[in-house]
């Protein structure tokens, strides 16, 4: 089977998601990686109405980077069925989210998680 992957790649959000009160009082900064697959058969060349759009996945992605969440594994839950109701040709996905200042003493670096579907 050949397969159309549509990427989202190094998606900036300011969020207010974390266990910890404080990081949903003040936010923290995200970055989003979102890949989508498709069969190719059901691409028409030239006829967005048979791909996905990017525009599209983006802001479904925003629209719930704006609300309030205790756990990444959530978000990326939340994202992938939204996605999949919106385009039940999604046949695999994958998305990453990571956390660029986890509240973690003495970590240097990002911390996150990757949901498979």
């Amino acid at each position: 089977m050949k397969i159309f992957r549509i990427l989202l790649s190094d998606l900036h959000f300011y969020s207010k998601i974390g266990v910890y009160p404080q990081e949903r009082l003040i936010g923290n900064e995200f970055i989003l990686n979102v890949e989508l697959s498709i069969e190719s058969s059901l691409f028409k060349k030239e006829d967005l109405s048979t791909s996905i759009s990017y525009a599209e996945v983006y802001n479904i992605i925003k629209e719930i980077m704006k609300e309030e969440w205790l756990l990444l594994e959530t978000v990326a839950l939340e994202i992938s069925e939204r996605l999949q109701d919106k385009w039940p040709e999604i046949i695999e996905g994958k998305i990453r989210v990571q956390k660029i200042a986890p509240p973690i003493a003495g970590i240097e670096g990002n911390c996150g998680i990757e949901y498979l579907f």
